[in-house]
């Protein structure tokens, strides 16, 4: 209709009329923009609002999740340092509470953190909707090392796990696996609570005198326990950088 008129005042030669329609369709035009780019803004914003949301919602439960890792792990080293001692002669121990512990030792914890809402801003592109820098930076740094698979890793490599299942018995492994291994709970996983083998007498002693007399085994409990603490010192460290960053202000 807009050009039908404009045509018409040309043939009439028309200027005014066809300055005012011209003024009208560029107005028309630069309030169209501006309504897009309002628009565009608005569900910016609303998007920005919501992946924050849930980037702190994660970044939350990483930091929870790190700490019951630390504990955890504190739990490991524990019965590292009562095996250790028992075979040193300074705690002793029962034949079973020692494979319990001995066994409790090599274990590691296999949990993931919460990477979803980084992953899709990441793989999108959209990463600069965390508008809050401080925020931002904390999630690359922080998604960008794995604390967790960086400890179990260097425990299912580790000197002592190795020797440990290369000495166990493989009926005291299994009935350790089965009745003394990690349970839910809600610090991620247990390892401190009362179980048996439900092993004959005689094949608990034996598994008991092969862990004692493998010679290599204080050095690679020592170097368990050495290990141990730095992981559980890393894994606090990340939690408390986390919950510093998330006790700011990060709303959009």
């Amino acid at each position: 209709m807009m050009l039908r008129r404009i045509i018409t005042h040309l043939r009439k030669q028309e200027w005014t009329a066809i300055a005012i329609d011209f003024v009208i369709v560029v107005l028309g035009v630069f309030v169209g923009i501006q309504l897009g780019n309002w628009n565009d803004a608005r569900l910016e914003r609303a998007q920005s609002a919501v992946f924050t949301r849930a980037l702190v919602a994660d970044l939350h439960a990483d930091a929870v999740l790190y700490r019951g890792v630390a504990g955890y792990y504190a739990s490991v080293s524990d019965n590292a340092e009562r095996v250790l001692g028992s075979i040193e002669g300074r705690g002793p121990l029962s034949d079973e509470d020692l494979l319990i512990s001995a066994y409790r030792a090599s274990q590691i914890a296999l949990v993931p953190v919460n990477r979803s809402t980084f992953e899709e801003l990441v793989s999108t592109g959209r990463i600069n909707l965390i508008t809050d820098a401080a925020l931002r930076q904390t999630a690359i740094e922080h998604f960008g090392f794995n604390f967790i698979e960086a400890a179990a890793d260097d425990g299912r490599e580790s000197d002592y796990r190795s020797l440990f299942r290369g000495t166990m018995p493989p009926d005291a492994h299994r009935a350790a696996r089965e009745h003394c291994g990690d349970v839910e709970s809600a610090d991620v996983v247990a390892l401190d609570y009362h179980c048996v083998l439900g092993l004959s007498d005689q094949a608990i002693r034996q598994a008991a005198e092969a862990l004692r007399a493998e010679p290599a085994m204080p050095a690679a409990l020592r170097s368990r326990i050495n290990e141990l603490d730095v992981q559980t010192r890393d894994l606090i460290a990340r939690a408390t950088r986390l919950e510093r960053t998330l006790s700011s202000d990060t709303q959009p």
